[in-house]
């Protein structure tokens, strides 16, 4: 099987699973609350599932390598200082978002904020800043074409239109249930993926001398590539850029796409268990940035002139068989559907 036909195999598949998700979401609802948050319906274990594969987006997946492909290990910092802030400010948030807003009956953010205080004006501005997520959902709907044309051969325009497509479907069908439920499938094929990433890293998969080998060629492409701060890219190039990722990703714990997750959690009791099961899931799933150091080890600077952002299916169909590099570059788009789902909600 070849990698085209191969792509388009599992990702009909793949589709399939996601309507079929959808359908059993849309038998769950029967109100308009059911559809909005499906409140306290799921346990810790799924629910944990679904919230780390809506935090980790397209630019985990594909942005993340790519920027370790350009910059070396230091991105590893930036990748797993951005969980660390993130999962602060959810739990900060957690247990005042998610008692008072189950009282208020609060269905989205902003109506949990205009109710929490009592004002149609902090409701509004909330609802208008909330509109910037458009551009946070173009984002991922790009980083889905970018898989689409790798992997099937499609245009830009149809690959758009088959992404967006598929995604309404099913979010369509059911919901903030259907969200949840292909949200906590698609998380756990992406931790499968980062693990399978961190094995083939710690290994030094296809590199001679294994892991020593995969730094040794690393140091040789760019002394850089081995620094732990990264002096020409700024981003991580000091440790107050580490500590300004973390704090700057502490408020996206109340994103909107995010923090209605937190009213679908099925008791207060299970709060800690929630958060350890997230937090270690959203721990690694950043492992998958380990795969643009290796793609620049196998692929050395082709795609540095400006395809750094392929760096991870490029990885795939250089080192893997055509059939299973497709099953896991498809794999890839759960990150995306994982958020933009989310965002669609």
């Amino acid at each position: 099987m070849g990698l085209q036909a191969g792509s388009w195999t599992f990702f009909m598949l793949y589709s399939l699973g996601m309507l079929a998700l959808g359908v059993v979401g849309s038998r769950r609802v029967t109100m308009a609350d059911d559809y909005a948050v499906a409140r306290q319906f799921y346990s810790p274990a799924g629910l944990s599932l679904a919230f780390a594969a809506t935090t980790a987006s397209g630019a985990t997946f594909l942005g993340l390598p790519g920027l370790a492909y350009s910059n070396g290990i230091s991105l590893l910092v930036y990748a797993f200082a951005n969980p660390v802030g993130m999962y602060l400010g959810v739990l900060i948030c957690l247990r005042v978002v998610s008692e008072s807003g189950n009282s208020f009956a609060s269905r989205s953010i902003p109506e949990y904020l205009g109710d929490r205080y009592d004002s149609e004006r902090i409701r509004i501005i909330a609802a208008v800043l909330s509109l910037i997520l458009f551009f946070y959902l173009a984002g991922q709907l790009v980083a889905g074409l970018v898989m689409f044309e790798t992997l099937l051969g499609l245009p830009a325009g149809l690959a758009l239109l088959v992404t967006t497509a598929v995604l309404l479907l099913y979010v369509t069908m059911g919901g903030a249930h259907a969200d949840i439920i292909t949200d906590a499938v698609q998380g756990a094929v992406m931790v499968l993926v980062a693990l399978g990433v961190l094995t083939m890293f710690l290994t030094g998969f296809g590199i001679p001398g294994g892991l020593g080998g995969v730094l040794q060629r690393l140091g040789e492409l760019d002394p850089d590539n081995l620094s732990m701060f990264h002096p020409r890219a700024r981003i991580v190039g000091s440790p107050w850029a580490i500590l300004a990722i973390i704090i700057a990703h502490i408020p996206l714990g109340m994103l909107p796409h995010v923090g209605n997750k937190l009213w679908a959690l099925k008791s207060g009791a299970s709060r800690r268990r929630f958060l350890l099961l997230a937090f270690t899931f959203g721990m690694l799933l950043p492992a998958i940035t380990l795969g643009g150091l290796l793609a620049r080890v196998h692929l050395g600077d082709a795609l540095l002139a400006g395809g750094a952002n392929q760096a991870i299916p490029a990885l795939f169909v250089a080192i893997l068989p055509a059939w299973l590099a497709a099953l896991v570059c498809v794999a890839v788009l759960c990150a995306v559907m994982s958020t933009a789902d989310g965002l669609v909600v």
